[in-house]
């Protein structure tokens, strides 16, 4: 019976790569909306660490770019007890967050600047220099992969070489790396250059790590300090909120997989049922030679089957290949598309039952009535 079933398979070539062709438009796209929400979510995610709290400006709780803190806050921060501390320094992380367009030889794109103190390094203990030093006054330190973002080559910023913001050129000092957080997109440098080149007379925001001290302990200070316009948020909840905030552009990827999957499987049942209705003398000369009929629709079954997964498995062999080739730019958001083994499985699931579906219909039409009308037609 198997035999059987390939042979139907060759038999009409066009029908077949009519219908691989659909699947295979269903099931990337399938993987696709689910990739882009993997990247981002597993992006952000690990961005926020849970030992961090962001002092950010009373209303610009969502995004650090707009948010403006007081000097005056940096200090008041510091005094705060139960802070991380490093030679007897509190952890504490004042930092301007700023989107601009960066220039690198002929190229120019955009790029998220953070100016920082080298304290930042003991804030964020996931980042770690791989080579150079922090920046010093006219350097800047690259994340690894920030080439992607500024649409480079990988070559292109190495230690040494230069870019240029706002008419002025810098000196890359160093690389670092954050595995699977933002930062690894971004650029940063010495606050103070920062702060004179924007003409700034405040910061974005103060990151403190926490030790002894609780986010309750922050979040108490920022109500008491209202002077300062404060508002205390930990940093995992920061980037929770960025999430949400691509929540709808998540919900029309996924909408338009599914309008796209239920269109190829009305269209396939479609074509199986006039590939099948056509061969309803086929069926019934099988079944009068003493084929059963649950054996011949598991042929039946078995066609489809074949085409659904031969499709799955070249959308999946695309999208390994290709999607980790995608990068995602949102304003300070940056991720690569990325396929997981669950989504794999799904989209194998999905292909095992569209199979099925588009089978159903057809099968019980030729196979269901009584063999002697089918004979008599």
């Amino acid at each position: 019976m198997f035999s059987y079933t390939l042979m139907n398979l060759i038999k009409s070539p066009m029908r077949s790569l009519q219908l691989i062709a659909s699947t295979f438009l269903v099931f990337i796209l399938v993987l696709a909306a689910s990739a882009f929400q993997e990247g981002m979510q597993s992006s952000l995610s690990i961005s926020g660490d849970d030992k961090n709290v962001i002092l950010l400006g009373s209303g610009s709780e969502e995004s650090l770019e707009r948010s403006e803190v007081s000097n005056s806050a940096i200090s008041a921060a510091q005094a705060i007890k139960g802070l991380h501390s490093v030679f007897g320094k509190s952890a504490v992380s004042p930092e301007t967050h700023y989107n601009t367009l960066i220039k690198v030889g002929t190229i120019e794109n955009e790029a998220m600047i953070r100016g920082v103190y080298p304290m930042a390094m003991a804030v964020y203990p996931a980042m770690q220099i791989t080579e150079g030093h922090f920046p010093n006054s006219g350097e800047v330190m690259v994340g690894r992969l920030s080439w992607k973002r500024l649409g480079l080559t990988e070559n292109a910023l190495k230690v040494g070489s230069q870019i240029s913001y706002e008419k002025q050129t810098f000196t890359i000092s160093g690389i670092f790396a954050a595995p699977g957080t933002v930062m690894e997109s971004e650029i940063w440098m010495n606050l103070n250059d920062l702060t004179a080149i924007t003409q700034r007379d405040s910061i974005s925001a103060i990151t403190v790590r926490l030790d002894d001290a609780e986010y309750d302990d922050i979040d108490l200070f920022a109500k008491q300090r209202l002077d300062l316009q404060l508002t205390a948020i930990r940093e995992i909840d920061y980037y929770n909120k960025v999430s949400s905030f691509y929540e709808p552009i998540q919900m029309m990827a996924w909408i338009t997989a599914l309008l796209i999957a239920a269109g190829a499987l009305f269209g396939g049942l479609n074509t199986f049922y006039a590939a099948i209705e056509s061969r309803s003398k086929e069926l019934a000369t099988l079944q009068a030679i003493g084929y059963s009929r649950l054996k011949l629709f598991m042929s039946l079954y078995g066609e489809s089957l074949l085409i659904h997964v031969f499709s799955f498995l070249l959308a999946t062999t695309a999208a390994v290949i290709l999607f980790p080739l995608v990068h995602i730019n949102f304003g300070t958001t940056f991720f690569s598309l990325t396929i997981s083994q669950w989504q794999i499985i799904m989209t194998l699931s999905l292909a095992a039952t569209m199979a099925f579906l588009v089978t159903l219909l057809p099968g019980w039409h030729c196979l269901h009535p009584p063999l002697n009308n089918m004979l008599k037609d």
